[in-house]
């Protein structure tokens, strides 16, 4: 049966840095494109904000093995042309199946002398935008490739975290903020202009799964997504006034 799962909601988690340095300086209110090295304050603010992966990535292989070069190639590109014809089936894109490994070795007998047959096969890299319906995917694919199919793994990823970057970055520069305007208040001093912001974001990248070699046939593969965070932090320097 396939597995279904809505997508959560994108919420935001907020979190306040701890690195702060503040310094006082006679200069007044320090011009935008000119800080003042010792001037002003200078605060972290650590924003995150969590959302629920839409694309999963799946790496679907075959492997044959026959007594000879040509015979192992012919039967690990039938099986390979199956689990094709299974994806497209399921309503995967050309564009989201590409050819990422093709390999061909021999066999030999126990003592490792002599060949006693040759070893093909191929890996599919395979992107699946429907997470509704990607155990099924997966799990036909699987049954399609038969004996020959190897199930390498899976990674789940956002397509677009564009909305998840906006919304760690607000929070990030708001908790900065909060910060400087403490210490501003603590020094008797308020927040002036803001002259320097960095930001670094660590999105976090696909969440690896371990698949086995093997999936069960016809069933569907069971899959859960679970989270994904983008973090950003903000470096943010105000002049005191």
């Amino acid at each position: 049966m396939s597995v279904r799962r809505s997508l959560a909601p994108l919420f935001a988690v907020l979190t306040l840095a701890a690195s702060v340095v503040v310094a006082s300086s006679d200069r007044g209110l320090a011009a935008p494109g000119d800080p003042a090295p010792e001037g002003g304050v200078q605060v972290q603010g650590v924003g995150t904000a969590t959302g629920t992966p839409d694309v999963l990535h799946v790496t679907v292989g075959v492997e044959t093995g026959a007594s000879s070069v040509g015979e192992a190639l012919e039967s690990a590109d039938a099986a390979a042309q199956r689990v094709l014809d299974a994806l497209h089936d399921a309503g995967v894109s050309d564009a989201d199946v590409q050819t990422a490994n093709v390999h061909l070795h021999p066999r030999y007998d126990g003592g490792g002398q002599a060949i006693t047959g040759y070893l093909a096969g191929q890996d599919l890299a395979v992107t699946l935008r429907d997470l509704g319906t990607a155990g099924a995917t997966i799990g036909a694919a699987v049954e399609a490739g038969g004996d020959a199919a190897r199930l390498q793994g899976i990674a789940y990823e956002l397509d677009d975290d564009t909305a998840l970057r906006a919304r760690a970055r607000a929070d990030a520069f708001a908790a900065a903020r909060v910060t400087a305007e403490q210490y501003a208040e603590l020094t008797g001093r308020q927040l002036g202009a803001v002259v320097l912001v960095r930001e670094q974001v660590s999105a976090s990248g696909p969440v690896p799964m371990v698949a086995g070699d093997a999936v069960a046939a016809s069933e569907a593969v069971p899959i859960a997504p679970g989270s994904t965070d983008v973090t950003v932090t903000a470096e943010v320097r105000w002049s005191l006034v």
